[in-house]
């Protein structure tokens, strides 16, 4: 008799896929899961540190990994911070354009087969899952939710 697998198991199975398939993506290119987030987070345009922190908050481990990771994008010379605000620097706009290539591919990879409208959905109903579990109410059914 074949074991039937729940929401569980595929979730558990889709996120160590999406972690494993995405971190090599990111490697090859120099870049930590993390480091990539913080740097996409700051794609479109400037935005305050601590909204950047508060944003990839389900991401840190422990408080103490935003200061460290920020130094090292700093150091790096990925970003550049005045009076609180991150930016991208050159090499960082290079770093992340470059990153956004591999990922994109690797995001059409995932979707294969789905049409737009089926992935909104999943979506929609995943999100819905996790505030009925939360005992929140749902977002906004229009928000748009990004794959990171």
């Amino acid at each position: 008799m074949a074991i039937r697998r729940g929401i569980g198991y595929w979730l558990v199975e889709l996120d160590r896929l999406i972690n494993q398939r995405f971190d090599e993506d990111l490697a090859s290119g120099g870049l930590t899961r993390r480091r990539w987030q913080s740097l996409h987070s700051l794609a479109d345009g400037p935005q305050r540190a601590d909204d950047i922190r508060d944003a990839l908050d389900t991401f840190w481990t422990d408080d103490s990994e935003w200061p460290a990771e920020l130094a090292e994008l700093r150091d790096a010379g990925l970003v550049s911070e005045h009076a609180g605000v991150l930016s991208l620097t050159g090499r960082g706009s290079a770093t992340h354009d470059a990153a956004f290539v591999r990922i994109a591919q690797r995001r059409r990879q995932m979707a294969e087969g789905i049409t737009d409208e089926q992935f909104a959905e999943v979506l929609r109903l995943l999100q819905r899952m996790a505030a009925n579990l939360a005992g929140t109410p749902s977002p906004e059914a229009g928000e748009r939710q990004e794959v990171r």
